[in-house]
């Protein structure tokens, strides 16, 4: 049952956030921001806590993508000189950048979450309310990294089917 307030709480929260300017809450706003502190700042825990590990899988996912599948193809295509080597490689360079981007972009949401949970929720709501829009912001900055990766990632699926293709006629 408390996981529940907690959650109601959390959600009730991120929906008052939606759609209003940095510094523009209510009155009711940062009455529930006291009044809930510290339940906001467990859920935000969990949320920390979670994300970290999802970020831990998924770093290792798109290392073990990009260290055993997409470099040794690349370097067999470029030693037989193949044609189709400069649109694998372009790939890889951009799937390398674009995980290192998440990797950098995560670290720097982790770190602006770290201190929201760290801030006075019951003694600054409006500043508490402010660095959570920003973490939210970064959150999505991170969302945005994972999407491009897995368009990467389906790039080069597309561009092995094709070197299969053009090596079966």
């Amino acid at each position: 049952m408390k996981r529940k307030s907690l959650a109601f709480y959390f959600i009730t929260l991120t929906v008052f956030c939606q759609g209003l300017p940095v510094g523009a809450i209510s009155i009711e706003q940062e009455n529930a921001i006291v009044d809930h502190c510290e339940s906001i700042k467990d859920s935000l825990k969990t949320v920390q806590k979670n994300d970290s590990r999802t970020r831990v899988y998924l770093g290792g996912y798109y290392e073990m993508i990009l260290s055993k599948f997409i470099m040794p193809l690349n370097v067999k295509m470029v030693e037989s000189s193949s044609p189709s080597a400069a649109a694998l490689v372009e790939n890889q360079n951009n799937f390398a950048v674009t995980k290192t981007t998440f990797a950098n972009d995560f670290v720097s949401y982790q770190k602006e979450l770290e201190d929201l949970i760290a801030s006075n929720c019951k003694t600054e709501p409006v500043k508490f309310y402010d660095e959570l829009v920003a973490v939210r912001q970064k959150r999505k900055v991170v969302s945005n990294d994972v999407v491009k990766i897995r368009n990467l990632i389906n790039e080069h699926i597309k561009l092995v089917s094709g070197l299969i293709a053009e090596m079966q006629k």
